[in-house]
């Protein structure tokens, strides 16, 4: 339970409101992302191996979240949002607690490049399109039965997504400067690590 790995990981988002946008454009109501479902791939290397006791290395090569909501505004008609965070090489310490060779307690810190986008389209694909990329943090704590991983993570970190638009909203980015972007979400992660 004490040794490098591999893990495949999927991961349920619960992200608050203010997710992948807290800013002053005045969307509609009801375009709040309530739910992620995303990807992890990553590795664990141990530097300090005790019977019971481990640190080491957790990185995540890909780390992929996937967000959709959808609302009717009276003079637009439909409005839908879709929001995509992908980190790429993102690591930090794991600390880990093995109980015999069946179960095992993982606690890490990620540093994690990210880049988080927000992108509004209505029914005529006129769009908005809100981007960052900024280096946020994750929490995580999961338990391993064997090869199964159960876990819960807290990703958090702070955007200033840049605008872009066309069609009827082509005046946006020169009307608002750029918009604040939240990346806090908790996730519950399950997945397999050899």
């Amino acid at each position: 339970m004490i040794d490098k790995g591999f893990s495949i990981k999927f991961a349920f988002g619960f992200p608050e409101s203010t997710y992948a946008f807290d800013g002053d454009i005045p969307f509609p109501d009801g375009l709040d992302i309530n739910t992620t479902y995303g990807l992890e791939i990553g590795n664990q290397w141990y530097f300090l191996k005790e019977e019971s006791f481990g640190l080491g290395l957790d990185v995540n090569w890909i780390d992929l979240q996937y967000g959709y909501a959808s609302a009717e505004d009276p003079l637009i008609g439909e409005i839908r949002r879709n929001t995509l965070e992908g980190s790429f090489l993102e690591f930090g310490p794991v600390a880990t607690f093995a109980f015999k060779d069946m179960f095992a307690i993982d606690a890490y810190y990620n540093l994690r490049p990210t880049v988080l986008a927000s992108y509004y389209r209505d029914q005529n694909d006129d769009f908005i399109l809100l981007q960052d990329f900024s280096f946020a943090h994750g929490l995580g704590l999961g338990a391993r039965f064997k090869i199964l991983y159960i876990g819960y993570e807290y990703t958090f970190g702070n955007f200033d997504g840049e605008i872009s638009a066309d069609g009827e909203y082509e005046d946006v980015p020169e009307e608002f400067d750029r918009q604040k972007m939240s990346g806090i979400n908790s996730k519950l992660i399950i997945g397999l690590q050899f």
